[in-house]
C-alpha cells in the first residue's frame, strides 16, 4: 500500500471538509504520505505547505480536476482522490519554484508520480493513462512557453485529423496513413511523445463522446437557467457547485 497515514498506517480514508458548505472544492484535514515505487522517494501530503511565508493550503482542492461535463467518462473523485490530493500539493510546490523552466521540470516528474499513484490505487490503465495525459498538456500549456502551446496546438490538430482520418476511412482506407502521420509528428517530442499520442488519439476517440455529453447537458442548463430567470434566481448558479462556487 503505497499510501499511508502520517503513523505509517495503510491510508484507509481520507479526511476532507467540503468549503464552502455549497462549494465544489475540498480541504485536506488529516496529512498522508506516498512512497513512489519507481524512485522510492516518500512524498507528504500536508494540510498546509509554507510558500514565500505564506501559508498555502494544497488541500484546497477539486480532487481530479475533470469537467463536470464529462464525469460521466471520469469521476472528479474515486480511487483517484488520493492520487489527485498528492499532485496537487506537488503542483503548489512547483509553482513556487519561482522559475519556469524549473517548475516544468518538477512538474514532468511530479507528473509521472502522479500517473504510478493512480495505478496503484487501482485506476485502470486507460484512465490512468488519459488523466496523465491532459494534466500533462496542461503542464506544457502553464509552463512550457511558445513550446507549449505548440504542444497543446498539435494534440487537437492531430485529434481532428485522427477523427477525421477515422471517418474517412470507409470510404478510402487509405485515409489510415495520416495516422502514421500523426504518430511519427508525435515522436519527434521525444520523451512527450507518449503524451501527445495519448492526447491526439484520446481526442478523437473522446471527441463523439463529449459532443453527445453536451447536447444532453446544455439544454437541460439552459432550461434549470430560464427556470431561474423567471423566479428571480441566480441564473449562473445553475452552473454550481460543477463548475463555480460563491
Amino acid at each position: 500500500m503505497p499510501f499511508l497515514t502520517d503513523d505509517g498506517r495503510p491510508l484507509d480514508e481520507l479526511l476532507l471538509a467540503q468549503r464552502p458548505a455549497d462549494g465544489h472544492r475540498f480541504e485536506l484535514r488529516r496529512p498522508f504520505h506516498y512512497l513512489d515505487p519507481v524512485s522510492g522517494r516518500a512524498y507528504e501530503v500536508p494540510v498546509h505547505v509554507a510558500r514565500a511565508g505564506e501559508a498555502v493550503s494544497p488541500s484546497d482542492s477539486d480532487l481530479a480536476s475533470v469537467p463536470s461535463w464529462l464525469w460521466g467518462l471520469i469521476a472528479s473523485y474515486g480511487r483517484q482522490s488520493a492520487p489527485a490530493l498528492l499532485h496537487d500539493s506537488r503542483s503548489v510546490i512547483a509553482a513556487g519554484l519561482g522559475d519556469r523552466r524549473a517548475a516544468l521540470a518538477q512538474r514532468r516528474f511530479d507528473d509521472r508520480v502522479f500517473r504510478t499513484a493512480l495505478r496503484e490505487q487501482g485506476v485502470p490503465l486507460v484512465r490512468a493513462w488519459l488523466m496523465w495525459a491532459w494534466i500533462s498538456a496542461d503542464r506544457e500549456r502553464e509552463f512550457g512557453g511558445a513550446a507549449g502551446l505548440v504542444f497543446v496546438a498539435q494534440a487537437v490538430l492531430g485529434g481532428l485529423v485522427v477523427l477525421g482520418a477515422s471517418v474517412a476511412a470507409f470510404w478510402n482506407p487509405l485515409w489510415l496513413v495520416l495516422l502514421v502521420v500523426v504518430v511519427l509528428a508525435a515522436l519527434v517530442w521525444g520523451r512527450l511523445g507518449g503524451a501527445m499520442l495519448v492526447l491526439s488519439f484520446s481526442i478523437a476517440w473522446l471527441g463523439p463522446f463529449v459532443a453527445v455529453q453536451l447536447l444532453a447537458i446544455v439544454p437541460f442548463r439552459l432550461v434549470e437557467a430560464l427556470v431561474e430567470l423567471v423566479t428571480g434566481g441566480d441564473p449562473v448558479g445553475v452552473l454550481r457547485p460543477t463548475a463555480r462556487s460563491r
